[in-house]
């Protein structure tokens, strides 16, 4: 790849050990492939499905993932709590409250935090995490105004700035996109575990795909044992899930970014 240009590989939702292993296995192959120079992955359902635990993120971290970002299940597993307020390279949304010791005595501050600036072949690059509030549980600040404040600073530091956009609904994700546009090398969409088919470069230069997709068991239902599943739907009793095995793959989307110009040229979707 010419040094004008840089490539950075975003992946969708890395699910349970199958989406460590398939990482483990494929991920250098694919930087390789490719010519990736920096990878952000989604690594808040890694630890069994939901959460993510300091040796499941050094994991990922050795088999060639640079950031991972989070989502609504980061937090689930609280003895991961001292490695997400301490690792730089693990990202929470940024839109979560902050300051509760303020409001709560004895209460911490809320763990890590969602948007920091890297480093990748002398380009500095800003990553951001952001939730989404439309058919989620949790009441968060609102991502838009979280992003066009974090999209200055990254502008002020002459940083690329890639977003990963946690949302359930597509058409807040296709807004926040559209909102960004020029200011973001790229908003892409994680949390559906579903790979689209939309991805493009918006007018003013953003890259866009509404959802990455997922890294993990192809023939499950997001990443879950496919049987339970149906048997939940046709029966309507709450069986316990369990994670599927089978055959793996990695999803994501590469975008090529012009280094001079700050913005994305293309976004090639990936299925590895």
């Amino acid at each position: 790849m010419d040094d004008a240009f840089l490539r950075i590989f975003m992946g969708g939702d890395i699910f349970s050990d199958a989406g460590i292993d398939v990482i483990e296995k494929k991920l250098k192959n694919l930087r390789q492939k490719y010519s990736i120079d920096f990878v952000i992955c989604n690594g808040e359902n890694a630890s069994g499905g939901n959460g993510l635990l300091e040796k499941d993120a050094i994991r990922i971290f050795k088999a060639g993932v640079d950031v991972i970002t989070g989502g609504n299940h980061i937090f689930e597993k609280r003895d991961g709590y001292p490695f997400l307020a301490t690792e730089k390279r693990v990202l929470r949304p940024q839109n979560y409250p902050s300051g509760v010791s303020i409001l709560i005595e004895g209460e911490e501050e809320t763990p890590g935090r969602g948007f920091d600036f890297f480093e990748c072949n002398g380009k500095k690059i800003a990553v951001l995490n952001l939730q989404g509030r439309e058919y989620m549980a949790a009441s968060l600040d609102c991502p838009f105004r979280t992003a066009a404040s974090c999209a200055k600073q990254a502008a002020e530091s002459d940083a690329l700035l890639f977003i990963d956009f946690h949302a359930e609904s597509n058409e807040e994700k296709e807004a926040l996109a559209l909102f960004l546009d020029g200011k973001a090398v790229a908003v892409c969409g994680t949390h559906t575990h579903v790979q689209t088919a939309d991805e493009r470069i918006l007018p003013k230069g953003t890259a866009y795909i509404t959802d990455l997709g997922m890294s993990g068991v192809a023939d499950s239902v997001i990443g879950s044992d496919a049987e339970i599943v149906i048997k939940r739907n046709l029966m309507q009793v709450l069986y316990k899930m369990e994670n599927a095995v089978g055959e793996t793959v990695i999803q994501g989307a590469i975008i090529t970014v012009d280094k001079g110009k700050n913005c994305a040229i293309s976004i090639e979707r990936i299925q590895f």
